[in-house]
């Protein structure tokens, strides 16, 4: 029996895009068995041929000019796989005016410029797909899409970058300091050598502006998300977390509240009993809490060759058979106009652990308490470091619920105070 062919086009054959070609070219009977499409790779756009020819491709249909892939009216579906924002706008802008649906793994490219890409596709009436952008192999955006569309999402909370989560693992595990840590990760290839946007969390925040606007139906502007990372985070915190029973991760945080939403990454405490808390090593997973499912978690590799291209090729099959068998189906894109508004952190509600260094004498713990008070923060419990810093001691707070302004206030009143040594430490405790 005949089936309809699907041609695709795959622009870059690095890593990604390597593992995308070989895939498609050794699954191409399964894929037809399970979708009821042929898939053909019809052109790969490539300045270094040995990359693409190494992956299987055949030399006739490598080019070295990615408008041969998107300009090509044979081509049916381009895959952008070079990374950036630069080149790689141009590339998913051309692919979707020429009326290409595109699937991508572009995760900085459609959290900060993808709001003008949206709205072209949506014009053009093709697919832009991106289950690859987050969370590598897991089908994040397909459970959310389609597995729990019937939900109202009621909270989202993520570990979405492998290498924060593989130096916090390390740390917790064998009590070893972040720099320490930071440059085994470098050793392994977990990290880059240059690690800003992993530990600095603008990877996590990239991710979660994706997932947010699929979950909660608003699109934000990335550069006014809150975005802390794990490079201040102390072995001193970590410890102590352990002690109380707690865990620290990096979160990637979607909390709506009334007509708002607040949108956050930063490192938290999570009770030991919480899901995530036992997520180790470089892997990712994503809770979703919605209000008929209740909690929903995935996990699984959040990065690297084969595990991003088997995300790639579900978005390929999946836009394949929708232009195959139903090319009148909306795809989905998010809304122009957001459903929440972007809440400021300030109104941002937790329980929190303060850290604070301070001179060891009489009247500090007094002073801190009385500063926290004053700024309508209550205290849940207080422990002093065993071990004393010269003639420094290190005062630890647990803070019942408060709102994250009243605590930066108290913060900003203690670390002016004489007897402080160090900047306050705050770590927000999610549960």
């Amino acid at each position: 029996m005949s089936c309809k062919v699907i041609k695709v086009g795959v622009v870059g054959a690095g890593t990604v895009g390597s593992g995308t070609i070989e895939t498609l070219i050794k699954r191409a009977d399964i894929l037809k068995k399970r979708c009821g499409v042929r898939i053909e790779l019809a052109a790969v756009a490539e300045l270094d041929a040995a990359k693409a020819i190494a992956a299987g491709a055949s030399k006739d249909i490598i080019v070295d000019d990615y408008k041969k892939v998107t300009e090509n009216p044979e081509i049916d579906i381009v895959a952008e796989l070079i990374g950036g924002t630069g080149l790689a706008g141009a590339i998913v802008e051309s692919a979707l005016s020429n009326g290409k649906a595109v699937v991508t793994a572009n995760k900085a490219l459609l959290s900060e410029k993808g709001r003008p890409l949206f709205a072209l596709a949506r014009e053009k009436k093709v697919p832009l797909a991106f289950e690859a952008a987050v969370g590598g192999g897991i089908p994040c955006m397909l459970s959310i899409r389609e597995g729990l569309n019937c939900n109202s999402y009621q909270s989202l909370l993520g570990i979405l970058n492998g290498t924060c989560n593989y130096i916090l693992t390390q740390m917790t595990q064998k009590g070893v300091a972040y720099e320490t840590c930071l440059k085994e990760a470098q050793e392994l290839g977990f990290a880059e050598a240059d690690p800003t946007t992993d530990v600095g969390g603008f990877d996590t925040g990239h991710k979660l502006a994706l997932l947010s606007a699929l979950a909660f139906d608003s699109w934000v502007d990335f550069d006014k998300m809150h975005i802390e990372g794990i490079d201040k985070v102390d072995l001193d915190d970590v410890k102590f977390a352990e002690k109380l029973g707690y865990t620290i991760k990096l979160l990637a945080v979607a909390r709506p509240d009334g007509d708002g939403l607040f949108l956050s990454v930063h490192p938290a405490l999570l009770p030991n009993s919480h899901t995530l808390a036992g997520i180790h090593g470089s892997l990712n997973a994503v809770s979703l809490f919605g209000d008929i499912v209740q909690e929903s978690v995935l996990v699984g590799r959040g990065a690297g060759k084969f595990p991003t291209a088997s995300a790639v090729i579900a978005d390929i099959t999946q836009v394949a058979r929708m232009l195959a068998f139903s090319p009148e189906m909306p795809s989905w894109t998010p809304e122009p106009e957001p459903v929440y508004k972007l809440l400021p952190m300030s109104d941002y509600t937790s329980r929190y652990y303060l850290r604070f260094v301070v001179e060891d004498e009489t009247g500090v713990l007094a002073k801190i308490t009385g500063a926290l008070g004053d700024n309508n923060v209550s205290i849940a419990s207080v422990n002093q470091g065993e071990n004393p810093i010269g003639k420094n001691a290190a005062i630890m707070v647990i803070t019942h619920k408060a709102k994250e302004g009243d605590i930066q206030k108290a913060l900003s009143a203690i670390g002016g105070m004489s007897f402080t040594r160090q900047a306050p430490v705050l770590l927000r405790i999610e549960e």
